[in-house]
């Protein structure tokens, strides 16, 4: 394995109303990508989610912490990814970002 990626989005949204346009975004994200992933589970129990992917016969995982007012994201790639993490930390923080930005629901 990589070494795990960690970000952290912060937000003014409450917890619960962070959660929920989370969620939200991975089942936009797990039907939109329907097509590429034979895996995408989320499993949420209570701010906190364990999520695996599996594309072309390659599994990441991740774990969601949603806070008050932060999210953090640790997600671990496989060794062969690494030179991607400088671009997937861009992507997971824009996506983020998009997805708890006040006024989308």
């Amino acid at each position: 394995m990589a070494t795990p990626i960690v970000v952290t989005v912060s937000h003014t949204l409450g917890a619960a109303e962070a959660q929920r346009r989370i969620a939200a975004g991975l089942e936009k994200g797990r039907s939109e990508f329907s097509s590429i992933f034979s895996t995408f589970d989320a499993d949420w129990k209570a701010n906190h989610a364990d999520v695996r992917v599996v594309a072309l016969h390659q599994q990441v995982k991740a774990a969601l912490d949603v806070f008050e007012d932060m999210v953090r994201v640790e997600v671990n790639l496989p060794w062969y990814l690494a030179p991607l993490q400088e671009k997937i930390v861009g992507a997971l923080k824009h996506q983020g970002e998009k997805t708890l930005r006040i006024g989308q629901g």
